[in-house]
């Protein structure tokens, strides 16, 4: 008899806890995730709001809204929402101090029908100092890890590759990056090729010295444009040292080479005025049994000017290199370097030297 009262009592409570299950609140969010994208550490606080219905057919209560960071702050509604009508959960995301990737959970706990629902806020933050570690140049809205693309040395015939990070710190307009007049051994890629606000990127840099016919030490500026506009400060120093490749020269390779030898490399002009224009040949002889060719000569000062009387020297012939140096404009002890690039194995790259004491010549006005 017991068992078939408790049967009983059973059955009826079953349709109550169903209506009961039916009639608590449903809360449903239309977004339950916020992407703030790329921003910097000092932009300032991030305001989100996530929309909610309540679904329901009772008032829906939210009893706590909890964030995992300290760094996100939310706001709601502390009053009952009623079946049908709608709010938003607003969550303030403070950057500062903030680094890298970032993922912020914000836990609900209300009276709902599912007691808990989750909200995420994600994104990156670029710190302040390490923007400014990375990002040390600026040229218009770009902020550059260089604008020096340093390649080193590259043996004539290989490629070189050297990357540039940059960042648009633009905060609305976005970045189209290209550059003016680039030479044919230059290839250039910009990756992406618009940045958005707030995005980083690359600019791949290859370097092609098989089209090349400078050597030894090479120089390109090229300047960068934004939107297809200059900038103020927008050049770009591209350098790099061209060698020739002895590597796979046998013993007898070497011993059959051309050879230059100078009949000296140093000379001393002594003491001169500063209104003078002096000069000195040294002598280039082929020593070697192979022609000798003359790459590149090059002075440390525009002051100097130097001459090759040719470029081509049989084996056992000579040729002599001019220098002539201007003292206009300069005083005290001078030291100047004339650098020649050939094709000798043995010594590819000489350094020739010419010293000065320049004496300012006074100026006598008449009485």
């Amino acid at each position: 008899m017991l068992q078939k009262a408790g049967l009983l009592i059973a059955l009826a409570l079953l349709p109550a806890t169903a209506i009961h299950a039916q009639s608590k609140p449903i809360m449903k969010f239309s977004e339950t995730e916020f992407n703030f994208g790329t921003v910097k550490e000092n932009a300032g606080n991030i305001t989100c709001e996530f929309a909610f219905t309540n679904y329901g057919k009772s008032p829906l209560i939210i009893n706590e809204v909890k964030s995992s960071c300290g760094c996100a702050i939310p706001e709601w509604t502390r009053q009952p929402v009623l079946p049908g009508k709608s709010d938003t959960i607003r969550v303030c995301f403070i950057p500062l101090r903030q680094s890298g990737a970032i993922t912020t959970t914000i836990q609900i706990n209300s009276n709902a029908d599912a007691s808990q629902s989750v909200l995420y806020i994600r994104g990156v933050v670029i710190p302040t100092q390490q923007m400014e570690e990375v990002y040390r140049y600026t040229i218009g809205e770009l902020r550059l890890q260089t604008i020096y693309a340093t390649f080193g040395e590259i043996v004539k015939g290989k490629t070189g590759s050297y990357n540039i990070r940059i960042m648009n710190r633009s905060d609305s307009l976005p970045a189209s990056v290209t550059f003016r007049k680039i030479p044919p051994h230059l290839g250039i890629r910009v990756v992406p090729e618009t940045l958005g606000p707030g995005q980083e990127g690359v600019i791949e840099i290859e370097y092609r010295t098989a089209t090349l016919s400078n050597w030894d030490y090479a120089v390109d500026r090229l300047d960068l444009l934004i939107n297809g506009q200059a900038v103020a400060n927008n050049r770009i120093n591209i350098t790099a040292i061209i060698k020739e490749d002895f590597s796979q020269l046998s013993a007898e390779d070497l011993a059959n080479a051309a050879r230059a030898e100078f009949d000296s490399r140093e000379h001393n002009f002594g003491t001169i005025s500063d209104k003078e224009v002096v000069e000195h040949s040294f002598k280039l002889t082929n020593t070697g049994k192979s022609t000798l060719f003359i790459r590149k000569v090059t002075a440390s000062c525009g002051c100097t000017a130097v001459q090759p009387a040719k470029t081509t020297i049989a084996p056992g012939d000579t040729t002599v290199i001019r220098a002539v140096f201007n003292t206009a404009g300069r005083e005290g002890n001078q030291k100047k370097a004339i650098t020649i690039i050939t094709n000798d194995p043995r010594q590819s790259r000489i350094v020739l030297w010419i010293n000065a004491v320049i004496r300012k010549q006074s100026t006598s006005h008449p009485q």
